[in-house]
Order: structure tokens, then C-alpha cells, then sequence
């Protein structure tokens, strides 16, 4: 079988990977409660959250009696290594401030992540109470306006406008610099909501910020003059992944909307076996990328990619490795924005320890000079092995 037709497959959905399964750890730290019941008998489950708990927790002691065995590799074909989380739930969690009081010295800084973290909280209650519907109107890239877009990005606007902390701001949406407040100290660049291809089917989208000192600017700058990023994950929790002084952090929205520190100090390993291929038409034209993906295919690469780039890379911070790649050709051009999601993104994952490339000539995002606000750029990002890779067989650098 060729390599354009097993690529064929996998777009067509039919490349089996891993097989789902049920997670093995409750999520940490939310609710602990939950977490212990989960663990207790199917009686006290019962008790504790009635009929539909009794339910619940019968079929989990039917699955324990039954013994069933988890996947096995052998039955699917799929990589040996195992993608379920490793994370231990806490006895106690930090808090965002006590975070925030140890790991961010700058004081205007800490006063605007509050700002932006508490915009963050309404766009999640945006997102779970509005309908995806079409407004009329198209943004400044020709993409479909829908009401979610505009209702996040209204909310990030209102933040810029009214923070004494934020000197200019420019968004996905307008992608114009707007001044603010003159005495302001920092220059935002906002996608608000990444992933509107996606989000009417309801999966994971979310929010990219990318901040600036006033002293650099935005034009002429570049993503490693950059001061913060920050990028929200809109899904089944809301969890937002920051830099901070010494390295990345991810914190989750929890009871009373307040943030528990989640991941400290996230790093992405040297290695991995998970991708995300974007663009993947560029397969069909690019000799490099299709042999890029065959080597995926014959090394038993995990496949997770869901076409929103916030959770194709976010990933990489949860699970502790990944590549995203968005190469480009003739008629497959450039599509993401430098300013507005590459160099965010790319300060993040080169802080956590991870490597990016330019897509053309194998340098670090973060070393391109944002020379338009609308600027474009391929994209890969991840873990180093195999960005060094793609600057390899697709770029020959």
C-alpha cells in the first residue's frame, strides 16, 4: 500500500491507533469527594448520591467482577506506550495567588493575569450557555464570524479597555493595533476563540494571548521579546497553561470559580510518540511531509489531532510530549498567525522545554520578526527530537 493512500485512511478516520478506554485516575483535585466515591463500594455510592449514583457504581462493581482486560497493543496495533494520565490527586492544591505570590514578581503583570483569568471565566460561562449560531459577519481573514467568536472577543476587549495595566491590544478578530491606556504597561495580542471549526461539534477550543512590554512593542518585535503567554483550554474543565518565572504552569477553574494550581513546572520530553498532523493536504505536494507521516505510520505513532490547535498542542503540557505540525505549500499556504497564536504558543512550549520551528527555515518561531500583525507562518512545535526531525525530512535543514 503507498504511503498517499495509507494518509488517505488516516483522514478517512480508519488508522486505529489506541483504542479508547476508561481513564484509570480520577481527575485530581476538584472534588475530592467525588474522587473517594469513585474508589468506595457500589452500596455507599449508593447512598451518597442516590439512584443514579447506585447505577453508576453497580456497573463499575460489575466491571471489576468481570475482570475485563484492558486494551492489549497486540489486538490494535498500537504503540506500546500508554497515553493515561500518571497524575496523583493532592491533599491540598495552591491557589492561583499563592502561585502567583512565589512564581511572578512583576506586580503589574500579576494584577493583569487576574484580569485575564477572570475574563477566561466568562467566556467558559459564555461558552456553556449560548447556542453556536453564524453572526453576519466575517472577521479581518475572510473565517466566519460565529456569536461565540464575537462574545469572546467583546469580553477580552472590555478587559483591555478598562485595565489600567494594558497600554495597546490587537485581536485575532481586528487585527489592528488599538491604544488603550497611555500609561499602561504591556501590549496584548489575543486569538479568543481558536477552534471555530470545531466548536459547533462541541469539542475542546479555547483562548491565546500573547503579551508584550510597551518598551518592544508589537511591530518589530519578536515572539522571545515576549513577557507572558497564556493560552485557556475550553473542554470538559477549564484550564489555563501560564508562564511564569521559572516555567510553565497550568492551573483549573474549580468550585466558586476559583484556580487550583494543577502542573507545576510542566516539562515536554526530548522524545515522544504522540503527533498532530495539520495541513495534511500539504502531504499530497510536500515529498518530505508525506514521508514525515509514513514514518509516523511505521513507527506506531499515537494520532491525536482534532483540527483546533489549543488542544493539539496542549497536550503536549498534559501528557509531557507531542508534535503539532502545519507545514505549508503552492496550494496550501501559511495559515496561522504569528503574533496572534504561533509565538504564544511557542514561548510556552520552548519553556517547558520543548522546540519550534519556523516551518521554511528550521529557526525558532520565537526568532521571527513580527513585521505585520496579520503575519503568517508554518508551524512545528514540540518535542525537540522531533521537530529536529521535521526541519529534517520536510525542510532538508
Amino acid at each position: 500500500m503507498s504511503s498517499k493512500i495509507l494518509i488517505g485512511a488516516a483522514l478517512a478516520g480508519t488508522w486505529a491507533f489506541t483504542a479508547p478506554s476508561a481513564p484509570r485516575t480520577a481527575a485530581p483535585g476538584l472534588r475530592g469527594a467525588s474522587a473517594r466515591s469513585a474508589r468506595s463500594s457500589s452500596s455507599s455510592s449508593a447512598s451518597a448520591v442516590g439512584v443514579g449514583g447506585a447505577v453508576v457504581a453497580a456497573a463499575v462493581a460489575g466491571a471489576r467482577r468481570s475482570r475485563v482486560p484492558r486494551h492489549s497493543d497486540e489486538a490494535y496495533g498500537a504503540s506500546h506506550t500508554s497515553f493515561y494520565t500518571d497524575a496523583v490527586a493532592k491533599d491540598k492544591y495552591d491557589t492561583l495567588e499563592e502561585v502567583l505570590a512565589e512564581k511572578l514578581k512583576d506586580e503589574k503583570l500579576k494584577g493583569m493575569v487576574n484580569e485575564l483569568l477572570d475574563a477566561c471565566v466568562k467566556i467558559t460561562e459564555a461558552l456553556r450557555v449560548n447556542l453556536v449560531t453564524v453572526n453576519d459577519a466575517s472577521n479581518a481573514f475572510g473565517d466566519r464570524q460565529l456569536t461565540v467568536d464575537v462574545i469572546a472577543d467583546n469580553l477580552l476587549w472590555d478587559l483591555a479597555k478598562g485595565s489600567k495595566y494594558v497600554c495597546e491590544a490587537s485581536s485575532e478578530e481586528e487585527p489592528e493595533i488599538v491604544k488603550t491606556n497611555s500609561d499602561g504597561q504591556f501590549v496584548l495580542c489575543w486569538d479568543p476563540l481558536d477552534g471555530s471549526s470545531i466548536v459547533d461539534n462541541n469539542w475542546a477550543v479555547g483562548t491565546i494571548v500573547g503579551v508584550w512590554d510597551k518598551s518592544t512593542g508589537l511591530i518589530g518585535a519578536t515572539g522571545r521579546d515576549q513577557v507572558m503567554s497564556i493560552v485557556a483550554l475550553y473542554g470538559p474543565r477549564t484550564t489555563v497553561f501560564i508562564t511564569l518565572d521559572d516555567g510553565v504552569y497550568e492551573f483549573t477553574l474549580g468550585d466558586g470559580n476559583k484556580w487550583i494550581c494543577s502542573r507545576d513546572k510542566i516539562q515536554i520530553k526530548t522524545e515522544c510518540k504522540i503527533f498532530a498532523p495539520a495541513n495534511m493536504r500539504a502531504a499530497q505536494e510536500v515529498d518530505g511531509y508525506n514521508n514525515l507521516i509514513q514514518h509516523y505510520m511505521t513507527n506506531k505513532f499515537t494520532l491525536r489531532y482534532t483540527g483546533g490547535l489549543v488542544p493539539d498542542v496542549c497536550q503536549q503540557f498534559t501528557k509531557g510530549q507531542g508534535v503539532f505540525t502545519n507545514p505549508t505549500s503552492k496550494v496550501s499556504p501559511a495559515k496561522l498567525r504569528l503574533a496572534f497564536e504561533a509565538a504564544p504558543f511557542g514561548r510556552l512550549v520552548e519553556m517547558a522545554g520543548g522546540k519550534t520551528s519556523d516551518g521554511v527555515s528550521g529557526q525558532s518561531v520565537l526568532d521571527m520578526k513580527i513585521e505585520a500583525v496579520d503575519q503568517r507562518t508554518a508551524l512545528a512545535i514540540g518535542s525537540a527530537d522531533e521537530v529536529t526531525r521535521f526541519n529534517q525530512m520536510v525542510l532538508q535543514k
